[in-house]
């Protein structure tokens, strides 16, 4: 009888008075945690731009953000071509265009980007142009004055990119989607070049069509989005190499 109890109170006690298996596997995890957690802290020192641009996508997988809303990441960005002076003006200017775009509650029709090839503008082509033309509105040349006081002293390029959606077009001014997307490039070129802070050399204008959505064109909410006009400003302005040919 005094062997059976001290069998069943040996059982009790877990194989001699150890730990619960249970509490190792919980310290293990928790180790793991720790460790997790100390590797992202030292990604949101060392790669900072990285770490935002990560989490921003995150938040928008897991719901955070709602689905087409404008994210500009706040962070000082520098490019190293330019001086030290037009660097903090390029900030400046961001700050000032980011307001006008809250003031004017343009969040979902404008986006912006900074990255490591440059500037990325992107605006809904309600905010340039009535539907289906190519002239701009007048309550759109503030922002693209905002714009030009930006990235007017720069000394690299400008892409000025036009989109349209599926829905095809044909009238007598605009055959395609191929002419309206150009069209409405080039009047947003024909603006910079008029103001004369822009050297004629840096600015170029392309029509993509329909054929470069940015969702694909299912409904009339995609097909809003995937009407618009994108600015890019190139980080560095390429060296042209010039060969001479021997006849």
């Amino acid at each position: 009888m005094a062997s059976k109890r001290k069998r069943k109170s040996g059982g009790d006690e877990g194989g001699g008075g150890g730990a619960p298996g249970w509490m190792v596997t919980f310290g293990d995890l928790m180790s793991l945690l720790l460790t997790f957690f100390v590797l992202l802290l030292s990604f949101s020192s060392i790669q900072e731009v990285e770490f935002q641009k990560a989490l921003g996508s995150l938040k928008g997988a897991l719901g955070v953000l709602p689905r087409q809303q404008s994210v500009i990441f706040r962070m000082k960005p520098y490019f190293p071509r330019l001086t030290d002076v037009q660097n903090t003006k390029f900030r400046e200017k961001l700050q000032e265009l980011r307001e006008m775009i809250r003031e004017k509650a343009m969040g979902d029709q404008i986006h912006l980007e900074v990255n490591d090839n440059g500037v990325l503008i992107r605006i809904d082509s309600p905010v340039l142009f009535r539907l289906g033309d190519a002239t701009l509105k007048s309550n759109a040349q503030p922002i693209l004055d905002k714009i030009i006081e930006m990235f007017g002293d720069w000394n690299t390029n400008i892409r000025i990119e036009g989109h349209t959606d599926d829905l095809p077009i044909h009238n007598a001014r605009f055959p395609s989607n191929w002419e309206l997307s150009t069209a409405r490039a080039l009047s947003v070129l024909r603006y910079f070049l008029q103001t004369g802070e822009i050297e004629p050399g840096r600015l170029s204008a392309v029509g993509y069509g329909q054929y470069h959505p940015l969702l694909p064109n299912i409904n009339e909410e995609n097909r809003a989005k995937n009407r618009r006009v994108e600015i890019y400003i190139e980080k560095e302005k390429p060296i042209i190499k010039f060969r001479e040919e021997i006849i």
